[in-house]
């Protein structure tokens, strides 16, 4: 099975429990009335996106062994989940405060933004996040450019 598709996968899984609903087959399980505040929405929904970046990477290594027959329409699809998916403007923030240097990218997440792309790919908001980051190279200008209700010490620390 593609690396690409697990982290999808993966990333519908997290944002099924963001939104306190739990998808089992073809029913749906409503948990409890708990409701969830904006910031734990916010953390839950980042890690899925990290986990669906994550398998970007692995993707794209395993797609440099193995060519698919048309690896830039299953990266695009990756990101419009991502981008359908996004709490607030978190993954943009994350990505703008890895080049800014806030947040350590021990995983290479910003090695998936290093290239141009298309205005009209899913992936150009992630792209120019990455490129903000690297021209203010301060977090709290990624903070004002991308609003996300976890500040940079609350994102690093889902890192840490």
């Amino acid at each position: 099975m593609n690396p690409m598709y697990v982290a999808a996968l993966a990333l519908v899984a997290v944002s099924s429990i963001a939104e306190a609903t739990i998808v089992l087959g073809t029913t749906t399980a409503v948990v409890g009335a708990t409701t969830l505040s904006a910031s734990t929405v916010a953390t839950l929904g980042l890690l899925g996106g990290v986990a669906l970046l994550k398998g970007l990477i692995l993707s794209s290594v395993l797609t440099r062994r193995k060519r698919s027959a048309n690896p830039e329409s299953e990266e695009d699809a990756a990101y419009a989940i991502l981008t359908n998916a996004e709490p607030a403007q978190c993954y943009r923030r994350l990505i703008c405060d890895m080049a800014a240097g806030a947040i350590p990218d021990q995983d290479k997440i910003l090695s998936l933004f290093a290239k141009e792309v298309s205005p009209v790919s899913p992936k150009f908001e992630y792209v120019t996040a990455a490129k903000v980051g690297k021209i203010v190279k301060k977090s709290g200008l990624c903070e004002l450019r991308y609003t996300c209700p976890l500040n940079t010490q609350e994102i690093a620390k889902l890192f840490n």
